[in-house]
């Protein structure tokens, strides 16, 4: 029998003894009746209610909706409930946790791409920056070795002016200058008188021709002396000239085929001719400047006796006086005119005539040229430091020139020197080593290797300011 209301099956014939429990009887749908307990009792949905328990049957098959459950789902709906449909949220983009993700780590990612654009542009901007600069060497180094070779080739042209300089045109120069000198100041013919005619002469006549000895002498030295120095300095000054033009020219960024074919054409046409002005003294200059001379000797030696003895220091300083009143005398620098023509272009049509024995314009030089490197020459040579190295040198001249005829001398010479008379056909002698080819002369050398003559010629080249 079961009892609805205790949820018990039991017989009610059969009796236990008092204190035993009877065994469980297992209910139809297979829970023990004396441990099954109701859940609490839950709300079920509108519409879907099981039946009422008073109404359950015991023989219910397993389908059928427990007391405390929802009537399961026909087998078809459960298969379909398990396949359950696909999210709408997976189709859209940014879905849920990568919206999440973006969120988090925006900032970051953010500033990550902006580190790698930033070192990107910076690798762009140094590799177009490295091969300009390869690209500026390369050029660099093609105008380095351009510039080389153009400097080469005026190196080259200025060794070509210098060597003309020192070998055609100072020899020739000083070999003209020389036969010029003794021309314009013999004194064979003076001496001559005296030794031809003791006994003819009279006292007055034999004194006239003594003190004609004497300026001639000293005149003649100190003629040869200036001339000599100042000619050596000024071949220098054109070279340096001629070079620094040249070293301009280049620097102006002149195409070099350009200035070589420039630099061929003026030297074939000019630079010679320029050079050529350096026989001017001996050819125009040269009487002018005896006549010079020889005034500044006659008022220094006007006091001079022929019986006063003179030492070799008085002897030095008679010819300075003399180099110094000679300077005197020219106004202003007028003794540039002794060196350099005055107006190129009549100095270039004498040439010419002169070459030719006609005036003939096809063989005058380029006188604008010319004349340009005139004026320059002149502002040289009128400047003071031209004028400080030109009286250092003469002193130096005039140094070496004592010690010579204090060799001539020897031993003979007295403390307080000999008398004039017995010097002055010394003195006259000196000339002839002062104008000695420049190859065996001394005096040129000397003055070509004193410190104060390099570093003004190394100034004048490099355009700057001399100073010594």
């Amino acid at each position: 029998m079961f009892d609805l209301h205790s949820n018990h099956f039991f017989t009610s014939n059969k009796q236990f003894p008092p204190g035993l429990i009877p065994p469980p009887v297992t209910s139809p749908i297979g829970v023990s009746a004396t441990t099954r307990r109701s859940p609490p009792a839950r709300r079920r949905p509108a519409g879907r209610r099981c039946p009422p328990r008073s109404l359950a049957r015991p023989s219910l098959p397993a389908t059928a909706c427990p007391p405390d459950r929802e009537p399961p789902l026909p087998p078809a709906r459960q298969a379909a409930a398990r396949v359950s449909p696909p999210d709408p949220a997976m189709f859209q983009l940014g879905s849920a946790p990568g919206k999440g993700f973006w969120a988090r780590h925006r900032w970051k990612m953010l500033l990550s791409l902006g580190v790698a654009g930033a070192g990107y542009a910076a690798y762009r901007f140094y590799d177009a920056h490295h091969k300009q600069l390869v690209r500026v060497e390369q050029r660099a180094q093609e105008e380095r070795a351009a510039d080389e070779i153009i400097k080469n080739q005026l190196q080259a042209h200025f060794e070509k002016v210098q060597r003309i300089a020192d070998t055609t045109t100072l020899p020739f120069a000083m070999h003209y200058l020389r036969s010029r000198v003794m021309e314009e100041l013999d004194i064979s013919h003076l001496t001559e008188r005296l030794l031809q005619g003791k006994g003819e002469l009279t006292p007055e006549e034999k004194y006239e021709t003594w003190e004609k000895i004497k300026i001639l002498s000293f005149t003649r030295t100190v003629s040869s002396m200036w001339a000599m120095t100042l000619l050596s300095l000024y071949v220098r000054v054109q070279v340096t000239i001629l070079g620094r033009h040249l070293y301009l020219d280049f620097a102006r960024g002149t195409d070099g085929a350009q200035l070589q074919a420039e630099s061929d054409a003026f030297s074939a046409n000019g630079h010679k001719d320029f050079l050529g002005t350096a026989d001017y003294l001996a050819t125009y200059g040269i009487t002018a400047l005896i006549r010079q001379m020889q005034h500044a000797a006659t008022e220094i030696l006007k006091e001079k006796q022929l019986k006063d003895p003179m030492s070799m220091e008085q002897v030095l300083q008679t010819m300075l006086k003399i180099s110094e009143q000679f300077m005197s005398l020219c106004e202003g620098n007028s003794w540039i005119n002794f060196l350099v023509p005055e107006n190129a272009n009549r100095y270039a049509q004498l040439m010419a005539v002169s070459s030719s024995g006609f005036d003939d314009s096809s063989l005058l030089m380029d006188a604008g040229k010319l004349d340009q490197l005139m004026t320059e020459t002149r502002i040289v040579l009128a400047s003071d430091d031209f004028r400080n190295i030109m009286d250092m040198s003469l002193r130096k001249v005039a140094d070496l020139v004592t010690e010579d005829l204090g060799a001539q001398v020897g031993t003979a010479l007295p403390p307080s020197g000999l008398p004039l008379a017995k010097l002055l056909a010394r003195v006259a002698q000196l000339s002839s080593t002062l104008l000695e080819e420049p190859s065996k002369n001394k005096h040129i050398q000397t003055i070509r290797s004193m410190p104060e003559v390099g570093l003004f010629y190394t100034f004048l080249y490099a355009n700057m300011p001399p100073q010594t």
